[in-house]
């Protein structure tokens, strides 16, 4: 079936298809399009126009129903993100022991400065704002940024456990959210050789690896 528009423009590919799933209210991640113009400006290369063609709309797998409760906190993320001056948007994912949203725009690139710090700065506001019987643990994922430093985090973990156990020295992390920190504990706790342990207060703590006491 023909869509009923399938160009749009905008100075960046990011940009053009945002107009786009806001003229057709999906989301971008559901648009299959290609890239069929770039024109840019005699005087500044980066002043030009890209217009990208929607070639399919992808389907949402079912019906978005989404509970009452985490469409209010997708608005109160959405929000946030507007009074931060901030071009993102999240949307419900969905729940699989914690409730994740998919943060998409183009400032994503300043969420996942410095290890996503500012992504984690929403993730806590928003799960202090809500109420705690809701007994909601909010995820905000973007770009695929956790689950790629999940596999980051273990990497690390690994290389840490290696030095403690060549050098017999304890390794001590950077500062790290409670999520960071649980990767490590997993990633090292059936090593019969390493002990770990969280130390310091507060919301960032540091992970200390060092070898294991006998007896």
């Amino acid at each position: 079936m023909a869509l009923e528009k399938s160009l749009f423009s905008g100075k960046d590919v990011e940009e053009a298809l945002d107009k786009a799933s806001q003229y057709y209210n999906v989301n971008e991640t559901l648009l299959q399009y290609r890239v069929v113009a770039r024109d840019q400006s005699l005087f500044s290369p980066l002043n030009g126009e890209v217009t990208v063609k929607i070639e399919r709309i992808g389907k949402q797998k079912g019906k978005r129903r989404v509970p009452d409760q985490i469409e209010k906190v997708e608005t109160m993320l959405n929000d946030l993100f507007l009074k931060a001056k901030l071009n993102a948007k999240a949307v419900y994912r969905h729940t699989n022991g914690s409730v994740e949203f998919d943060v998409s725009g183009r400032d994503t690139d300043l969420l996942l400065e410095k290890n996503g710090t500012l992504l984690d700065a929403f993730q806590y506001l928003v799960n202090r704002m809500i109420p705690r019987n809701t007994k909601m643990k909010i995820v905000l994922e973007c770009e695929s940024f956790r689950r790629n430093r999940v596999r980051e985090l273990q990497s690390m973990a690994e290389k840490a456990a290696s030095k403690v156990r060549d050098f017999g020295k304890p390794y001590l992390f950077s500062p790290m959210n409670p999520a960071e920190r649980r990767q490590i504990h997993l990633a090292l706790q059936d090593d019969k050789m390493i002990s770990t342990e969280s130390l310091g207060d507060g919301h960032y703590k540091r992970v200390k690896v060092y070898i294991k006491k006998r007896g």
